[in-house]
This record gives C-alpha cells, structure tokens and sequence, in this order.
C-alpha cells in the first residue's frame, strides 16, 4: 500500500512538473554577443533555429543559459556546456553541476525549450539532436569570447547527447560555422543511430555511456558506432552499466515506470540509419532527407516498436559521475 502511494506521488510529480508554464527569461532580451562573467549569472546568446545544419532560410533565436562558477575563483578556468534531453532541464542535471563546479569548472547549462515555447517533447520530433547541437555550438562560441575561458567540453543526455556524438567528426564540426572546437565531449544514454563511412577523421575525444537495458536509446547503435571508430589514437571510449535503464540517473524514476506509447528504437537498418550529408542535413541510409518534425515523427514510428521503461540506477549514477570527472579531468587539460 505504501508503495502504491509513493507510485501516485511520484507520478503527480513528474505530470505537474510537465505541465508548467514554460517562461523563457530572454524574452525581449537583447542577446550578448560577448562575456565577460566572474560569477554565476543568466546568458540571453542568439542561435538558429534549424532542424539540421543547412542554415539556409533559418531564423535566429535568443537562447538561455545559466552560468555556474565554482567556489574558488581563479584567473582562467576551462568549462562545460551541458545539454538536456527531451524531457527538458530537470532537477537531477544539478549533481552534475554540483560534481563540476567541485573540480574547479564553470558551467554553462543550457536551455534549448524556453525559447522555443515547449514545455517537454514527448514525440521526440519537435526539434532534433542537431536543433541542441547548433545551439551548444552557438554557447561555445560566445563563452571563448570570455578570455578568463580556456578548453571546453560538451556534455548531454539522451536527445541532447547526439551533439557531443557528432562532434568526433571532423566531417561535422567543419559544417558549423564556427573554428572553435569541444576539447572533450560525453554523452549519457544518447540518440546513437548515425554513421559515416570507416575512413571519417575523428577529432574530439568522446565518452559514450550508456544502459544495458536502455529500450528508449538501445546501446547497440553506441556500440556500432565504437566498433566502427575505435582507433588506437584512444579518442573514443564506450561504457555500459550494467542493469542500467534510460534516465538511469534521476532519482525521480526511483521506482521505475513504464510508458506504452514511447518508442523503442531497437530497429537498425537503412531506412533508420542516418548520416549527415555534405549540405549539412539529415538523411538516412537510403537517402531520404529527414528535415522536419512530420518526416521525423513518421520515420519515428516506421523504426521503433511501441513501450518503454526507465528507472533509476544508484549504482550506474555514482559510476557515471566517476566517469565523467575521471574523463574530463583527463582530456580538458591536454594541450
């Protein structure tokens, strides 16, 4: 009885927390174009607003992100940009923010809904990883106009870990328009269903975690991509937690809980194989240009099964952020 109660109290939670009203606090704001912070403060940058990185005919927005420093101040510091999933900012991204500003890191965590009026993404359609990922870029390029910054990394979840994926690739990065580059980037539980051909050159040090038991992002597409680019340059890693399920690490999902109608993207052929094309958008294996929320939602449906669980892990949460202070330490301060 007490467990069914805890049940329904959770789940209150999690529905009233959807169901708030999205403020954006960059409305009307002029964007900066440039930093110069030396505490924790709230960032109004511009970004496009794009499906995919063919900017043509895209319009810009004023993106939000708020700005961490840590407690002992020093006159350089390197940074991270982190990136939400499709659920949004949650509450659980705060240990990371926590576990990061402890070593010394600024923090810049990212919004990618507020100015775009959504609340949560539940089709996983309305904007796409490379949505986040032209919005990360744009929060890397107004950081390193701050001279106190020196190597940033790129860390995001589920949606928003397909970013940091595509940033290994030389290919990829060279598409954005911008010459600065992620030193070093992770990806929890993320989107992996991308390739590209055998000889891509690779660049930024990646860090994939993943779940086991992940049915939302199955960590069989993570590991084809570490098979296929797995060098002896040590830039790509793979990790996978053992009995671990997708949000893994948010306490919310304590108990676990199932959702019906969610896909599970265990379906890896060509139709749902997709690769960046030399204009920058999204395409599957079949050539087939994936560029808007329709297509995307129908191509959803075509290559996922219906049914997902997610739960938390204690044990894949304190490995994880082991993992992620154990990589970062390690690539931010190579030259």
């Amino acid at each position: 009885m007490y467990r069914s109660f805890l049940l329904f109290l959770l789940i209150a939670v999690i529905i009233s927390s959807c169901s708030r009203t999205k403020i954006d606090p960059c409305e009307n704001q002029k964007p900066k174009s440039t930093i110069n912070a030396i505490s924790d403060m709230l960032i109004c940058f511009e970004s496009v607003d794009s499906y995919d990185l063919d900017y043509s005919g895209k319009k810009k927005l004023v993106i939000n992100g708020q700005l961490y420093f840590p407690d002992t101040k020093k006159n350089t510091y390197n940074a991270i940009i982190m990136t939400h999933g499709s659920g949004g900012k949650r509450r659980y991204h705060d240990k990371y923010v926590d576990l990061l500003t402890e070593m010394g890191l600024v923090v810049f965590q990212l919004d990618h809904y507020a100015a775009r009026k959504i609340k949560y993404d539940k089709t996983f359609s309305k904007v796409s990883g490379l949505t986040f990922m032209n919005d990360a870029y744009a929060a890397l390029d107004i950081l390193k106009t701050d001279e106190k910054i020196n190597n940033v990394g790129y860390l995001g979840w589920s949606q928003g870990g397909v970013g940091p994926i595509l940033s290994h690739f030389k290919f990829v990065n060279d598409l954005l328009p911008t010459k600065e580059r992620f030193k070093a980037a992770i990806a929890l539980y993320p989107y992996c269903g991308f390739t590209f051909p055998g000889d891509s050159v690779t660049e930024t040090p990646l860090l994939m975690i993943t779940g086991a038991d992940d049915d939302l992002t199955p960590e069989a597409a993570c590991r084809n991509i570490y098979t296929k680019f797995f060098r002896d340059d040590n830039k790509i890693k793979f990790i996978s937690m053992e009995n671990a399920r997708h949000g893994f690490d948010n306490p919310f999902l304590y108990f676990g809980m199932t959702f019906d109608e969610l896909p599970n993207l265990k379906i890896i052929n060509d139709d749902c194989t997709l690769t960046i094309t030399n204009a920058g958008e999204i395409e599957n294996m079949k050539g087939v240009v994936i560029n808007t929320p329709k297509i995307s939602e129908y191509f959803l449906d075509k290559c996922s099964f219906k049914g997902v669980t997610v739960k938390y892990n204690h044990k894949a949460t304190q490995k994880a952020l082991k993992e992620v202070s154990e990589f970062f330490s390690k690539n931010l301060s190579m030259e």
